[in-house]
């Protein structure tokens, strides 16, 4: 992680684009570190940064009575006089996606492009100057795109495709082949040949110690923008859309096709060939054994319409 400290307040200001106005004490504060709005255990006499969510029901009092200098909020909020020359509000449409991309202008990983040298490589794989691979990965035969960064401990097996500003956490592993038997008259259990890969396209991130299997003869194919998180499983031939939220320990079952926007929640089960529609959503623990249509959710067994 980046060394942030301090920081300059107009140089956040800068990836707003002058989507913003501001309210309350008049300076380009130097700041020292960024805060909780409820934080009380920092040294007041630094200056903090901090934000506050639109939905909070006192947020006029949360923010008079937070510590840190400058509060990035939504266009409702107006300081009293008594704290007008002591704090500095930054208001925007959506408080919470303007802190993030002010703060993450500052403590984005400073990864250094280039193959750490205790990586094993195949000899035919093309891998974008610009990436960065962490200590002891092991990449197969594959093609990774512009910007990526891959971190320690991930195996790659020949096949995979991944493009530009993708994000691999530690221990990840794609590419392994998928979880498909086919039955002898005995009993017995053959292993059906994965001949298929694995592509990610732009800017998806795939959180540490998941798993991605290729496909049987196609590829599993995660879209552009799709954030998985910790411990996930994506079996063969998976197809998952565009700006997808996968959440912790999930497992989605071989040749589940999952539109764009959906939001899979923590420790979900789909099971195989189902289909889920775009803008679906599937609450925490829920197992999904029938197709959802667009727009719907599924809460527990039930799927019902999206309010």
């Amino acid at each position: 992680m980046a060394n942030y400290q301090p920081f300059i307040l107009d140089n956040l200001l800068a990836v707003l684009h002058g989507d913003y106005s501001r309210e309350g004490l008049a300076d380009n504060h130097e700041l020292d570190t960024v805060a909780s709005i409820d934080d009380k255990n920092y040294d007041p006499s630094r200056k903090a940064i901090t934000w506050c969510h639109s939905s909070a029901d006192n947020k006029q009092e949360i923010i008079e009575k937070t510590q840190a200098t400058v509060i990035v909020c939504d266009e409702s909020v107006v300081l009293s006089s008594k704290v007008r020359s002591t704090k500095t509000l930054i208001k925007v449409v959506d408080p919470k996606l303007a802190f993030t991309r002010m703060i993450r202008s500052i403590t984005v990983d400073q990864n250094e492009p280039g193959v750490h040298p205790s990586c094993v490589v195949h000899l035919e794989a093309e891998i974008d100057p610009s990436a960065s691979i962490g200590p002891n990965c092991t990449i197969g035969k594959c093609i990774i795109g512009a910007g990526t960064s891959i971190h320690g401990n991930c195996f790659l097996y020949d096949g995979v495709v991944i493009g530009d500003e993708v994000v691999i956490e530690a221990g990840v592993v794609l590419g392994a082949e998928g979880f498909g038997l086919a039955k002898t008259s005995e009993g017995a259990w053959e292993r059906f040949p994965h001949l298929g890969g694995v592509r990610l396209s732009n800017r998806v991130e795939v959180g540490a110690g998941s798993t991605i299997d290729r496909g049987a003869i196609q590829d599993t194919f995660i879209g552009e923008g799709t954030k998985i998180s910790k411990a996930v499983h994506i079996s063969h031939n998976v197809k998952i859309g565009k700006h997808c939220l996968i959440t912790g320990a999930v497992s989605i079952a071989g040749s589940t096709t999952i539109g764009d926007h959906v939001w899979l929640s923590p420790g979900v089960t789909i099971l195989n060939k189902l289909s889920i529609g775009d803008h679906a959503f599937v609450a925490i623990g829920a197992t999904v054994t029938q197709s959802i249509p667009d727009h719907y959710q599924a809460i527990g067994r039930k799927i019902i319409p999206k309010t």
